[in-house]
């Protein structure tokens, strides 16, 4: 699991501001859309370089911890790290001198592929609308909360002050997402889907069908969106995957739109048919401290003795139980001091 807490050093300022004691149940949602006001490019291979994504709409995963006081680095509360993953974003490749602009990344992706978690669960519902069929909820499950927000939504000063989750987020990566969607009108565009994966809301089972179709989130500030992708009951395991980016299209009174998202990919999965598997497996039970000594099997007491490599196992106070594959002939086991 990646650490949450290393290479935080863009985030000394905010956590001078945590109160201590602060134990506020954050208000935050799973993604937001934002704008990038970077420009130039201020740190890496392409620094000083015109950012591709500045001024233009951005899909945001919102990186967020629950409320544990000292466990972050200064000694304050996990959310003071809160901060955004750009995934609806440009990016840049090649050398410096032929950079060429490009409307995806693998980065674009949810779930991350950094994590290395599955696609999201389409699963049973008790939800009348869409019965017998699969869809995505909210579950336990990391990357599901798919409740969309502007970061607009966050700049409440009165009910989001200073040291608060939303506050911390709504000001990270050096407050370069604080500039409002106000005036935009901000539509999901389709790029692309899996045959069967279906896009709904709450009292709609279709709002995206076709490529090229878009679904007005309604003007930018308000957004409010939390979509429901789902399968019908029937649809064969496997991954099923969408591509988006957003418009903006208020063109009124000759306003320019700001520049679209990048593209960006979900990934959801129909799980096969549970079943069970029961495999013969011997258990052993050992102190968690073995330094020095080398556990060893053999067929009979007498011998002859060979090193066993212990799996990872589960621990329990000083003791740790490991299971190792059985066979049908007779097995010992050791723990010998060399």
């Amino acid at each position: 699991m990646t650490n949450p807490f290393k290479n935080h050093s863009r985030f000394p300022a905010l956590m001078a501001t945590v109160s201590l004691g602060l134990s506020v149940q954050a208000e935050t949602v799973g993604y937001y859309i934002g704008l990038d006001s970077r420009n130039p490019l201020p740190s890496g291979v392409y620094a000083g370089m015109t950012n591709p994504n500045f001024n233009r709409l951005t899909f945001l995963y919102a990186h967020t911890y629950e409320y544990v006081p000292g466990l972050a680095p200064a000694g304050a509360s996990t959310f003071a790290v809160n901060h955004y993953h750009p995934i609806g974003a440009y990016a840049l490749t090649g050398p410096t001198n032929a950079v060429v602009i490009n409307p995806t990344s693998s980065n674009n992706r949810i779930p991350e592929i950094s994590s290395q978690q599955p696609p999201l669960t389409l699963a049973p519902t008790t939800n009348a609308l869409y019965a017998g069929k699969l869809i995505h909820q909210r579950s336990e499950e990391h990357y599901s909360d798919l409740r969309w927000r502007a970061t607009d939504d966050l700049n409440q000063p009165t009910k989001y002050g200073p040291g608060s989750p939303e506050w911390i987020l709504f000001y990270s990566s050096a407050g370069t997402r604080t500039n409002s969607l106000a005036g935009g009108t901000i539509n999901l565009e389709l790029v692309s889907k899996t045959d069967g994966l279906h896009v709904g809301t709450a009292d709609t089972l279709d709002v995206l069908s076709n490529p090229g179709d878009r679904f007005s989130l309604g003007a930018g500030p308000a957004i409010n969106f939390a979509p429901i992708f789902w399968v019908e009951g029937n649809a064969p395991a496997g991954t099923y995957s969408a591509s988006f980016k957003l418009v903006d299209t208020n063109t009124d009174g000759g306003r320019t739109p700001f520049l679209e998202s990048g593209v960006f990919h979900l990934d959801f999965k129909v799980a096969p048919e549970p079943t069970l598997a029961i495999a013969p497996a011997v258990t052993l039970s050992l102190p968690i401290v073995t330094s020095g000594y080398v556990l060893e099997s053999a067929p009979t007491p007498e011998g002859p003795w060979s090193p066993v490599t212990l799996p990872h196992g589960t621990h329990s106070r000083d003791q740790q139980t490991v299971s190792l594959p059985a066979s049908n002939a007779m097995q010992v086991f050791r723990l010998r001091k060399p």
